[in-house]
């Protein structure tokens, strides 16, 4: 059982009034965020049929939420650094709700665009999240926090399109969004209460801080692309769009091949969740310490492309089924692995820069991915965006096993 003195920041302090329903209303924010990002998946594509929107169309709404995040997640960042982690925090989650609303008062295709930008940009307070536990919890317990509120995010990604599956109607196509939500609003009221300020205005320091270098700065030098990180950078952009591609058309590539619906799309959503968050659970750890970080993203590439195979040549549903465990197994070995190799290959200086150009490289795979997605179904046909995804891991896998190392930080970052 966790002790006062464990939870303290300072250690030596109690812990702040409110501490433990504070974290757990964080937890609630972050796993409502992937609810509210899941919810959608399975009902969103047969929602925007319903306003003329072609498959590509359908695609980019993929990609305008991942472009806001992309843009936002930085900016909020420094806002809650410069105003405080509860009004940012407040002002996304009451954002989220008036996102939801929004897709459930459509009535064109432009307000679906209007309502995934507007959720993407409330969804960039993730980054504000973990600096509310970084700013309640003592570094000696921030792993162990971090890890609980990647729990939320796992079990979110479950829940969502399950529900969003469960809750389709034929005779009311927007209920899934009401639900989403009334959803958000609760969490609203559940910060309003119990989520006080938690970032303490540091004291003034002599001079500005050191100027970071852009990503357009980073992407201009040929020697950082020869570096491990920039390799991993190319790892994650590359992985990312993969999974994005498939992601953003499963759906259309189920109807069009195999008669699925909104609940089926939902359970098949909710069981790749539940494979993930298993391999994450029991198996990447154990994996890594057998074979190390390296071997275990090849392997998760490996099992991924499999996968993706599966879906592309699939005869029948069963071979959906097992190509999506493939995918979701491969995926549970990924983004750990991906994670260690980037903080390995990292100093103490340049952690932090490090990991935030690997997950704008993921954010931008998010955004390319169902973009070319898109054009590949309508101009090719619905399995073509598999065959794509499978054929780009594969060439990450070959990339992965010629040119990362484990262990070899980079002292030029």
């Amino acid at each position: 059982m966790t002790t006062a003195a464990e939870l303290a920041s300072p250690p030596a302090e109690p812990p702040p009034s409110g501490h433990t329903r504070a974290l757990a209303t964080v937890w609630f924010t972050l796993f409502l965020d992937l609810v509210s990002f899941g919810i959608v998946i399975p009902v969103l594509p047969f929602y925007a049929k319903s306003t003329g929107a072609s498959e590509g169309l359908i695609a980019l709404l993929a990609t305008a939420y991942s472009a806001a995040q992309f843009v936002m997640s930085p900016v909020l960042g420094r806002l809650s650094d410069r105003h405080g982690r509860r009004p940012v925090m407040l002002i996304s989650i009451a954002g989220s709700t008036m996102a939801m609303l929004t897709l459930g008062f459509a009535q064109a295709l432009w307000m679906l665009f209007l309502s995934r930008t507007i959720s993407g940009v409330c969804n960039a307070n993730v980054s504000t999240a973990h600096a509310y536990v970084a700013d309640r919890v003592p570094p000696h317990q921030r792993a162990r926090y971090m890890g609980m509120m990647g729990t939320a995010v796992g079990l979110g990604f479950i829940v969502g399109p399950s529900l969003g599956g469960l809750l389709a109607r034929a005779d009311w196509p927007q209920f899934p969004f009401f639900v989403g939500a009334a959803l958000s609003l609760l969490n609203f009221l559940m910060a309003v209460m119990w989520l006080p300020e938690s970032h303490r205005p540091r004291a003034a320091v002599a001079g500005p801080p050191p100027p970071r270098p852009s990503l357009l700065a980073v992407a201009r030098d040929p020697a950082f692309w020869r570096s491990q990180i920039g390799v991993m950078v190319a790892v994650y952009f590359s992985f990312f769009c993969a999974f994005a591609a498939m992601e953003a058309t499963f759906a259309l590539f189920a109807e069009a091949c195999f008669g699925w619906g909104e609940q089926e799309n939902g359970r098949y959503f909710a069981f790749i969740g539940t494979v993930i968050v298993l391999f994450q659970g029991f198996i990447v750890g154990r994996a890594v310490s057998t074979i190390g970080e390296r071997r275990s993203l090849a392997l998760g590439l490996t099992l991924s492309f499999t996968g993706f195979l599966l879906l592309c040549a699939s005869p029948s549903w069963l071979f959906v089924v097992l190509g999506g465990f493939f995918i979701a197994g491969g995926n549970g070995l990924i983004m750990p692995s991906m994670s260690a190799l980037v903080s390995r290959n990292s100093t103490s200086e340049n952690q932090g820069i490090n990991a935030g150009f690997a997950q704008s490289a993921g954010a931008l795979g998010r955004i390319a991915g169902p973009m070319i997605a898109g054009v590949l179904f309508e101009v090719i046909g619905p399995r073509a965006p598999m065959g794509s995804s499978a054929t780009l891991v594969v060439l990450v896998c070959i990339m992965v096993l010629a040119r990362v190392h484990e262990s070899r930080p980079e002292a030029g970052r």
